[in-house]
């Protein structure tokens, strides 16, 4: 035992070389890793540097001391080949216990004060997976040398300790229980801090740096990478948004509100009518409390992977008008890595060896490199635009959950559109604000639609107590500490809207839009499902005169590089900006264009949607001042389907059609009651629901073939979403309040599903792919890569044809950003009926795709090959990927037809 406690500091190896000799020995490793933790802390707010504990440093430092185990050791033949090596028995070492992290988490269980112990929670989970609140050696593993390797523990420890200082001698914050805000804020942080301090572009794999050399590679690596970046400077709402286009921005009476709400951190929520500006008031409100230091960046969440592509370009100018430095510009978006020239700075060192039994090979390079190279990379740049679903993670039990909690620790989150999440999403979105706030987030609430029961469930959960129910609309709320201010911006009325909701046959509709378009206007038919959206856009097609009407389709469907072509296109097309005169157009879409899209219409039709989402397809209708319109009035028809009269509510289901596979069918016939109660002129006051009741009448319920009225915005928003979400009263039918009751028990179970994928603690953690535990459990899909062709070669090199005709040769051993760049952008997510069980995932896909990616080359007549297997997927640029099939489809293929855009993140 004397002579192995005198060797060097350089004996156990953390990392192996490219030809798999030992490299940087633990001791060194871990310094590094030190003294990026150290550099991350320095450069966090200080509220959040106020919530680790005293030695969050030197627990960094020591993540990997568990390394220091023969059954880790021995993974690189080489060491184990060396004359001073410890002599074991093959069957010692197949018994040995490899997982380093495990092992750290137990050696500083030992070692932790008694109080103090739950921080070993905190370095036991740095790849990912949490080990449990007391960890313990699996039955039947076993720790050769076990004195021997504990005794190096104990003095690389001691080292540590010298330079970081000691280990935290409480435990975590108590009024943290049971989320431990700041156990798993220091989780993060030891991981992060292990990737950068892995990294080969700062930290040799080979040998380790003098402390100062080291710590001056910490701060080069945040200062290359941009982290924390930039700090705004304080400006007037007119320079944050001045542009060319608008060299003097005036503020509206919503934006001048959140202005003067937002003076301190806390939650703002702002709710205003589609189109008034709420994005620019909450930047500005962002900029505020940047500026004045008590936050550090910006994560701007949206719910689909349309909405943040489109709005990043918007916070871009933003950014550039109001950044204080020279800082580079770094807003991530969640496709940043493969659209703009983002620099990919990140290569984390991996060799074969260099792993922990429970996980596949690569798994330790694909995760580092995949927060860097991917949609989570959002999180980590300081500002950032992505999908809900990045932050939502942070929440649920997927691996790596605290690295998001680390990222957005400090910023200000602006969650935009909330109200179009169900409950499931909607339980998940309050637990993540209650996270935000205790993390010393700002956060800020934006929604067009959102009723004043969710209102007050998202001021509880940042521990706000709203004690008055204000009716007015817009509204500003304000909260900080435990109680809240209102404001209540004016906003002039915009014309009225002419509505017509009916039970409209499809020809009918068509013969409409073809009419109305061939007239110069532009006109938009919203279908709630991709199929019935495919069928209209041919329809549609067949029926037009050549040359007179431009016809588009968009859907989520597609290809990502034939969607941001169509996309790009017809926002440009019926943008602000749009064209004065010229060929009318006919856009065939699905919810992809309801919320967060700035297109003008001037008419719209409807498939029926619950009133919160009509209002939003609504917000699309003459959205700018223009001179000239080749319509005179803005109109909006909402197509009713023909209600059975049945008692029963399985019929009652079946007659609200594909849509009732999409939404609650109980609220689509709320909705519709409601809608067709509108009257006439402006007074929509017998809308308003009195205590507990719906406030409708029973005549609602024998509802009428058409029904004609007007629509004032903003004026009528929340009496008809109060109307809608009101308790139902006696007067409904029996099947009417079976449906409710159906809702309510869906409601429940999903809440209570939401509530337990937050139990981080006593959870296995899932795969940390964008969609899981984030969204309720949809129809199953699975991402496929389309091609034209593909030609195997030589030294597993594999050339590659897209649909457009571009091609690479690509490698199944060395991943490249430039080659998964052109991956991603010919994947579309498929329903998963359509595609063959074995379906072939070739090995450069597994090292360059999404984990449960498939390939499938695209036949000249559009059938998609998988292998040797023809599917029944086929592939059309126009109307992107679709099945033919019996037109009475069975229940699952039914189900899966509704446009699963929630899950394109």
């Amino acid at each position: 035992m004397g002579t192995m406690i005198s060797l060097g500091q350089d004996y156990f190896w953390a990392k192996t070389t490219a030809d798999g000799q030992p490299g940087i020995s633990v001791h060194d490793h871990c310094l590094n890793a030190g003294c990026v933790a150290e550099a991350l802390l320095a450069a966090l707010p200080p509220a959040v540097r106020a919530l680790l504990p005293p030695g969050a440093t030197t627990l960094a430092a020591l993540h990997d001391v568990g390394k220091i185990t023969l059954g880790f050791q021995a993974k690189c033949p080489a060491w184990l080949a060396r004359p001073d090596a410890p002599k074991v028995s093959p069957g010692e070492i197949t018994l040995a216990v490899t997982d380093h992290a495990l092992v750290s988490q137990v050696f500083l269980q030992k070692v932790l004060p008694s109080a103090a112990r739950l921080w070993a929670v905190a370095v036991g989970a740095h790849h990912g997976r949490v080990k449990g609140r007391n960890a313990r050696i699996p039955h039947g593993a076993i720790q050769p040398r076990a004195e021997w390797a504990e005794a190096h523990r104990l003095k690389v420890t001691a080292d540590l300790r010298a330079v970081f200082g000691d280990l935290p001698s409480a435990s975590p914050e108590a009024r943290f229980a049971p989320q431990h805000s700041d156990l798993w804020l220091l989780a993060g942080l030891i991981t992060v801090a292990d990737w950068i301090g892995s990294n080969e572009t700062w930290f040799a794999p080979d040998c380790g740096h003098p402390l100062d050399a080291a710590r001056h590679q910490a701060r080069t690596a945040l200062t290359q990478i941009g982290w924390p970046g930039g700090k705004l400077k304080a400006t007037d709402f007119a320079a944050a948004f001045a542009s060319a286009q608008s060299p003097a921005f005036t503020p509206n009476a919503v934006q001048r509100d959140v202005a003067a709400a937002t003076q301190a951190p806390g939650i703002v929520i702002v709710e205003g009518p589609m189109g008034c500006g709420k994005t620019e008031a909450a930047l500005f409100a962002a900029q505020k409390l940047i500026a004045s230091g008590a936050n550090h960046g910006i994560y701007f969440a949206l719910p689909t992977q349309v909405t943040s592509n489109r709005i990043h370009q918007r916070i871009g100018a933003f950014l550039r008008n109001t950044l204080a430095d020279a800082a580079p510009l770094r807003l991530a978006h969640g496709n940043a890595w493969l659209e703009d020239d983002f620099d990919l700075r990140l290569r984390p060192a991996f060799s074969e060896v260099n792993r922990d039994n429970e996980d596949d090979p690569r798994d330790s390079t694909r995760e580092a490199r995949s927060w860097f190279a991917s949609a989570k990379q959002a999180l980590l740049a300081t500002y950032g635009v992505g999908t809900i679903d990045q932050a939502l993670q942070g929440v649920v039990a997927v691996k790596h959950f605290f690295v998001r909690r680390f990222a957005l620790a400090g910023k200000v989150v602006i969650l935009d559109e909330v109200h179009s999440y169900d409950i499931y999403t909607g339980t998940l979105i309050t637990a993540l604000i209650r996270e935000l706030v205790n993390l010393r987030c700002s956060v800020i609430i934006l929604s067009a639609t959102l009723t004043a029961e969710r209102r007050r469930e998202l001021l509880a959960a940042a521990g706000i107590n709203e004690t008055e129910t204000p009716t007015a609309y817009p509204l500003v709320t304000v909260g900080g500490e435990t109680q809240c201010r209102h404001f209540t911006p004016e906003w002039k009325p915009r014309p009225p809207i002419s509505l017509r909701a009916a039970t409209l046959p499809e020809d009918e509709t068509r013969a409409e839009l073809i009419r109305r378009a061939e007239a110069g206007q532009h006109v938009l038919w919203i279908r709630n499902t991709v199929i019935e959206a495919q069928q209209s856009f041919r329809d549609v097609s067949n029926s037009i005169r050549e040359g007179t009407v431009r016809v588009g389709l968009l859907h989520s469907r597609f290809p990502f590089h034939r969607r941001a072509e169509l996309e790009d296109d017809w926002l440009e097309l019926l943008g602000r900006n749009r064209p004065a005169d010229g060929q009318g157009t006919i856009l065939i879409a699905t919810q992809v264009v309801e919320q967060s899209v700035d297109i003008d219409l001037d008419f719209i039709v409807s498939d029926l949607a619950p009133t919160d989402m009509l209002l939003q397809r609504l917000g699309r209708l003459w959205r700018h001042e223009r001179p000239h319109r080749a319509a005179a009035a803005p109109e909006f028809w909402v197509r009713l389907p023909e209600l059975s009269v049945e008692a029963n509510d399985d019929p009652l289901k079946k007659s609200l059609g594909r849509s009732a596979r999409v939404y609650a069918p109980y609220v689509l016939l709320r909705t519709l009651a409601v809608w067709q109660q509108l009257p006439v002129a402006a007074d929509v006051s017998r809308l308003k629901p009195s205590e507990g009741q719906s406030g409708l009448t029973s005549a609602a319920t024998g509802l009428e073939a058409e029904h004609r009225s007007h629509i004032h915005l903003p004026a009528d928003i929340r009496p008809l979403l109060e109307a809608t979400y009101a308790e139902p009263d006696d007067n409904e039918p029996v099947a009417w309040r079976e449906l409710h009751a159906e809702l309510e028990k869906e409601k429940r179970d999903l809440a209570l599903n939401a509530e337990a994928a937050t139990r981080v603690l006593g959870n296995p953690m899932l795969a940390d792919k964008e969609e899981v535990l984030t969204r309720r459990k949809g129809p199953p899909t699975t991402p496929v890569l389309l091609l034209r062709s593909i030609t195997g070669g030589l030294n597993g090199l594999t050339t590659l044809v897209a649909l457009d005709g571009t091609r690479i040769e690509i490698s199944e051993h060395e991943w490249r950003r430039a080659h998964a760049r052109f991956l991603h952008q010919w994947l579309v997510r498929a329903p998963r009926w359509m595609i063959p069980k074995n379906a072939p995932r070739p090995r450069w896909l597994d090292l360059h795709g999404p984990p449960d990616a498939v390939v499938a080359v695209v036949q000249d007549d559009g059938r998609c090959l998988f292998g040797d297997d023809v599917s029944a997927m086929t592939y059309d640029p126009r109307l992107g990927i679709f099945a033919e099939r019996a037109s009475k489809p069975t229940p699952q293929t039914w189900k899966d037809d509704y446009d699963d855009d929630e899950f394109d993140q």
